[in-house]
């Protein structure tokens, strides 16, 4: 079925319902829209317009006539929009709740009146998908979202597939979105494209691709390892909770792994924003100690280092697309200095899905950074495997 063929069988199936954020005022429809992310109560109206969607801002006919901002940085948005533009329509609205909840419902109007329609737009990943490719762009975002197609479902298929030979499930807790993009990335990729702003839709998009990127490369130390996983891998950013324990068969020894821990408060230079020469980088990505830790402490990673226990292997993973500022040579010759004065790591790692340029890979091999770029070539991935197993082998 395509995508005209679905949306026609929208508007088969529908029942008047009273919606709020579509109300009949004369002539016209009051069309209230909350943006503010996807971690906040909000919603997100799309108008199926002229071969795609496009969100109620920027339909044709469409007027602002408030815009009041909320708590934190949600704003309510209400439009007005006269009804022979909006009848007969398929108008997507997108909803999320502070815990990171999605939930996806169709409405059309006619006359006057509000109709919520059952299709299946939404059914299952699949559909979710064909749903987001008819997105209307708001810039050049479909060019980071096709690699974002290439990319997250097959390592998140590789990496689910080896901690579970490890003997393990992922367990995202409340990263909501990162559970969305291991098991649903047609999900995932609509509930980015829900956002109104390039700038938020090509965010969303690569931080996504970044902590999938970050947990394959930790899939594979285990599996470079043999480990064997003592318990389930449970992602608690900065929280300072294990990632997990995992024991190799190769070297004997258990192992701590840390995901994205904090070495100290990564507030603090909000707490004392006038103080000099604070550090900023205070969460690298994969932290791994010998023997078996539990949790630390928020903020409190630094208290090991104080007890004389030093990182065995420290790794950070950059995606290498210059779109970000923590993606730029001078803030990761910054971020990678301070993991070493802070945490004097035993061995460090840079692993970047994309070339790194001569410059950057020369300096940071003169801090004694190990740099592995193109982490999907075979070689490359070669290459990490031997240094993996020479970094945790050493005593």
């Amino acid at each position: 079925m395509n995508s005209g063929d679905l949306l026609v069988s929208c508007l088969t199936n529908c029942e008047v319902v009273d919606r709020g954020f579509i109300k009949s005022l004369n002539s016209e429809y009051e069309v209230t829209q909350v943006v503010g992310g996807t971690r906040q109560t909000t919603n997100y109206v799309y108008v199926y317009a002229n071969g795609c969607f496009v969100n109620i801002k920027r339909l044709r006919g469409s007027r602002l006539v408030s815009r009041t901002k909320r708590r934190r940085n949600m704003t309510e948005e209400v439009y007005r929009v006269p009804r022979d533009v909006l009848d007969g329509k398929v108008i997507l609205n997108l909803s999320f709740s502070t815990s990171g909840h999605f939930s996806a419902e169709t409405y059309t109007t006619d006359g006057g009146v509000v109709k919520r329609c059952s299709c299946d737009l939404f059914k299952n990943d699949e559909s979710a998908l064909k749903t987001a490719s008819i997105f209307c762009p708001v810039g050049d975002e479909w060019g980071i979202a096709k690699l974002y197609l290439d990319l997250v479902p097959k390592l998140s298929r590789k990496a689910i597939d080896i901690v579970r030979r490890s003997g393990a499930e992922i367990h995202t807790g409340s990263a909501e979105r990162l559970g969305d993009v291991l098991r649903s990335p047609g999900f995932s990729i609509l509930i980015c494209m829900a956002l109104t702003t390039l700038q938020g839709r090509v965010q969303c998009l690569l931080n996504n691709m970044s902590h999938v990127l970050e947990l394959f490369v930790t899939a594979k130390v285990v599996e470079t390892l043999d480990g064997v996983s003592l318990s389930g891998w449970f992602i608690w950013f900065t929280g300072n909770v294990p990632l997990t324990t995992v024991k190799s068969r190769i070297t004997g020894r258990e192992y701590t792994i840390f995901y994205q821990p904090s070495i100290l408060p990564h507030t603090l230079s909000i707490m004392v924003p006038d103080a000099r020469d604070l550090p900023k980088h205070l969460i690298p990505d994969i932290v791994i100690f010998e023997g078996r830790i539990d949790y630390v402490g928020w903020g409190k990673l630094m208290d090991l280092v104080n007890q004389g226990k030093t990182p065995n292997l420290l790794i950070e993973v950059k995606l290498g697309i210059m779109c970000m500022r923590w993606e730029e040579p001078q803030y990761v010759i910054e971020q990678m200095s301070e993991y070493i004065k802070l945490l004097r790591p035993r061995n460090i790692a840079l692993v970047s899905l994309s070339s790194i340029d001569p410059g950057l890979r020369k300096r940071l091999e003169e801090l004694g950074v190990a740099v592995f770029d193109n982490i999907t070539s075979e070689t490359t991935q070669n290459n990490l495997k031997n240094y993996i197993i020479k970094a945790l082998s050493t005593q």
